[in-house]
């Protein structure tokens, strides 16, 4: 058992120990998914071509739609995917599944994309608000999509950020307290084992926030926690913020330990690949990987009626199609969810017209209003706690913590990172804004905060690379390091999805438009103060091993800030809002019920469909209108 054990870590180890990777290993990955055995329960040319719903997409809303719909036996279900499945392949399998490695290969920097047999390798464009900077942008392409690759933190949105919704889509049904129950669906809760974790203070959670939680996704806390979240708690509770018992009942205020998508069994990732275990015993369920949706069916009727999809086997170039006698369900994500509606001829009149896309249905809202949140936050070096940075640095220290993770569950690689979390908001009257910034910066709900931070076990810096950071940091200084991060979590920016080709096989230019309104730049100003202010609490200096790393004491001015802000921020991949759902006088895309304004049987369904990106971690919201999408499927077609 241990040489097996040790062979998978030396794995492991070897992946994390580079930037590692060449242009080879990238052709071995590729050949050696060729080789890999097809599960009976994907898709081939073998199968039937005809269903009643087509998904695109088997990530974190369209697997779980896919279960649910073909929970029906007299209901046969296609879902198309262009990833592979990561359990394949053994090292993918190893990445995905340990909590953490979660920050490998989601660096900003194009060469921390390690494991990108299962990532779409986006880039933003270059953004203004980031000094111009291209920002690699991680995507999950796989089965379980993003949720296979992100940070596992889960909590719910705000109370007020989800009654909101209710306003934009003109549907009463659109409220937290009505949705609540779509929540708990797709999850499963377990308390924290406070024997294993030794943690002081302890995890507080609120039971009755799952109350009726029976799903495949488990929710979980890590067996070990960060020593330095210890540390934070106190600091952030000397400096004015209490310490809250849940993030998961409808507020979001104070700090507490996050609980996070792992399987407390074997402490792995769950992701939305658990709806496709439960399922995949079904015979009217059908996952087709590596099969690159190209564009919609539509018959040539008035509205245009969906009827299918043409996609082609990436490992091959053969082409295919699949019909769908009843409803084309679009779960591509952010950005491809509004490129698919576009190459197929539904989206702003001149983006079609200059790719010779035939209109189907002139939206001019698809692809706009893009919302996402960004990241950043000072570094330290500390000393008598273990952080990431040596586990970077010593190649036998991790190893033998991912022995520790594989054998007996306990130790940092079961934790995924920033398992504590906080959530303020500002006083408006406070921050000198001009009256329109203050009008806008209000008009979010009162429960809404301005900004989230979260604990970081090691350096951040600009995100290019997280183990390369740490390893030449770590070894040139001797030292060790932490953060606490800010995330804008009430942006005033938008952005937007464009095509620049009528092929999907063409990335989509992706402009977040990040710090490009003025009062995003005062607000994350405000909370970098702010997160100093936490490092100068007394509960931080018996751990404190030196002055700030990272910006560095000579960064005082707010110009200064702003500028390291600007040459150090990164996307917390919460892309949202290119497809939105509300009334059409709002800039909707989508009725209340996903479907797609001026078709007939298509709908959208993930965190493009969302009327506004609610505060904090949107991996919850989106389980939660994917449940709300399958039942809605379901009494619609009744």
């Amino acid at each position: 058992m241990c040489s097996v054990h040790f062979v998978t870590s030396c794995l492991l180890i070897w992946f994390m120990r580079a930037t590692l990777v060449s242009s080879s290993y990238h052709h071995h990955q590729e050949k050696r998914q060729l080789e890999l055995p097809s599960l009976p329960v994907l898709g081939s040319i073998f199968k039937n071509k005809t269903y009643d719903y087509v998904v695109v997409g088997a990530g974190t809303a369209g697997m779980t739609i896919a279960a649910r719909l073909s929970e029906d036996p007299n209901v046969n279900v296609a879902v198309v995917e262009a990833g592979i499945d990561y359990e394949l392949s053994p090292v993918n399998k190893i990445l995905v599944d340990t909590p953490g490695a979660d920050g490998i290969g989601c660096g900003s920097s194009p060469d921390d994309a390690i494991n990108d047999a299962i990532d779409w390798r986006f880039k933003t464009t270059p953004q203004s608000g980031a000094n111009n900077r291209t920002i690699r942008y991680a995507r999950g392409k796989t089965i379980g999509g993003s949720s296979a690759r992100n940070i596992m933190i889960y909590h719910r949105a705000s109370k007020g950020s989800v009654d909101q919704w209710a306003t934009l889509t003109g549907d009463p049904d659109w409220t937290f307290e009505n949705r609540f129950v779509d929540y708990q669906k797709s999850v499963s809760f377990t308390a924290p084992k406070h024997d294993l974790r030794q943690e002081i203070p302890a995890a507080q959670y609120d039971r009755l926030a799952f109350t009726q939680a029976n799903g495949p996704v488990q929710i979980s806390y890590p067996n070990t926690a960060q020593p330095f979240s210890k540390y934070m708690q106190l600091s952030l509770n000397e400096k004015g913020i209490p310490t809250s018992q849940d993030f998961n009942g409808g507020t979001l205020k104070g700090v507490q330990y996050a609980p996070a998508t792992i399987d407390p069994k074997d402490s792995h990732r769950s992701s939305s690949r658990a709806f496709f275990s439960a399922a995949r015993s079904r015979s009217n369920l059908v996952v087709y990987t590596t099969a690159l949706v190209k564009r919609i069916i539509f018959n040539e009727s008035t509205p245009p009626q969906a009827q299918g999809v043409e996609f082609v086997y990436t490992l091959t170039g053969l082409y295919d199609k699949l019909i769908a006698k009843k409803e084309v369900i679009v779960s591509a994500g952010a950005f491809q969810s509004p490129q698919l509606l576009m190459v197929s001829g539904i989206g702003p009149k001149d983006q079609l017209t200059s790719h010779n896309i035939p209109i189907r249905v002139e939206s001019p809202n698809v692809g706009r209003g893009l919302q996402d949140h960004i990241i950043y936050g000072p570094t330290y070096p500390v000393h008598s706690i273990q952080t990431l940075t040596r586990l970077a640095v010593h190649p036998t220290y991790a190893i033998s913590q991912y022995l520790n993770f594989t054998i007996r569950q306990q130790g940092p690689m079961t934790n995924n990172a920033a398992d504590m979390i906080s959530f303020e908001r500002f006083n408006i009257t406070k921050l000198n804004l001009d009256e329109a910034s203050a009008h806008s910066l209000s008009a979010y709900p009162n429960d809404w905060p301005h900004v989230e931070y979260l604990s970081a076990p090691g350096l951040v810096g600009d995100f290019s690379n997280l183990f390369k950071l740490n390893l030449v940091a770590g070894t040139t200084t001797g030292k060790e390091f932490v953060a606490i991060l800010v995330a804008l979590v009430a942006p005033q920016s938008r952005g937007s999805i464009r095509i620049t080709s009528n092929d999907m096989s063409v990335p989509p230019l992706i402009d977040p438009g990040w710090l490009s309104d003025p009062v995003d730049q005062k607000i994350a100003i405000e909370a970098f103060k702010r997160t100093r202010e936490f490092f100068s609490a007394q509960a931080m200096q018996p751990i404190l091993d030196g002055q700030e790393y990272l910006p560095g004491p000579s960064v005082k001015s707010e110009e200064q800030i702003l500028d390291w802000i600007r040459n150090n921020t990164m996307t917390m991949w919460h892309a949202a809002c290119t497809c939105s759902m509300r009334t059409q006088d709002q800039g909707g895309v989508l009725d209340s019920h996903f479907r797609v304004y001026g078709a007939k049987n298509l709908r959208v369904v993930d965190a493009s469909a969302f009327p506004s990106l609610p505060p904090g971690h949107p991996q919850s919201t989106v389980y939660m209108i994917a449940e709300r999408a399958a039942t809605l499927i379901k009494q619609e077609q009744v």
